[in-house]
């Protein structure tokens, strides 16, 4: 695999919408939809999340126009099921059993079906929102699974907690908890990716990283509205 198509792999896999969700810790955010913005270059956009309890699981929603993604959760953020849906194009389930993922339905306005055998580890879907509950673990690493969203392939990722760091969100100061994301195993050196969550209540603050060969603009996700 070439470092471009590399980049452009681990793009579609940590970072394609539905990654960018507020953590639980203990108890989520307050209720109401959450507003984000991605930024590279010139290129802008706007995307919405929901998060509600139903007796043991999360149940978690982004959405922005034409798509939409929906993610049964653990309270420890290990992903359960998971829905995307995309107009006419894509209609798509996994669900996780064991160390296997049933992933079917509609893509590509096609019928689609396969079976993945993953292993023990934990499947993170819903990145930002894994990912903070991680940071109330006693552990400083975590290995994961998780599914591309255009290719539906799956791949093994490594977190690293880094440390605290203020952050300027929302014309406000922050204290926030940063991790580190990287592929698992060889393809680690070549690319990596960064989360900050809030230190109060891990909510997902931002994510910056490259998509690309050097010289490539970055890409940054940033907390722009919480509910009134």
């Amino acid at each position: 695999m070439s470092r471009e198509l590399l980049f452009r792999f681990l793009f579609f896999c940590l970072f394609f919408w539905e990654t960018v969700l507020p953590a639980m810790a203990g108890g989520l955010p307050a209720a109401g939809l959450y507003t984000y913005i991605e930024r590279t270059g010139d290129r802008k956009i706007e995307f919405y999340w929901k998060a509600v309890v139903k007796n043991d699981q999360v149940l978690v929603h982004v959405f922005e126009k034409g798509k939409s993604f929906f993610n049964i959760c653990k309270s420890d953020g290990a992903t359960l099921k998971w829905k995307i849906k995309n107009r006419k194009r894509h209609d798509i389930n996994a669900e996780r059993k064991g160390d296997n993922l049933y992933i079917s339905g509609i893509r590509n306005g096609k019928p689609y079906e396969k079976t993945v055998t993953i292993d023990s580890r934990p499947w993170f879907q819903p990145l930002s929102f894994s990912l903070g509950n991680f940071l109330d673990s006693s552990q400083t690493k975590i290995t994961f699974w998780t599914i591309r969203a255009d290719t539906i392939e799956t791949i093994a990722l490594q977190a690293v907690k880094m440390g605290g760091e203020t952050i300027t969100v929302c014309n406000r100061p922050m204290d926030s908890w940063k991790i580190e994301v990287r592929p698992a195993g060889i393809l680690s050196p070549f690319w990596h990716g960064s989360y900050w969550f809030r230190k109060e209540d891990n909510l997902f603050l931002r994510y910056r990283s490259v998509h690309g060969l050097p010289g490539t603009e970055e890409t940054v996700v940033e907390l722009i509205k919480e509910p009134d």
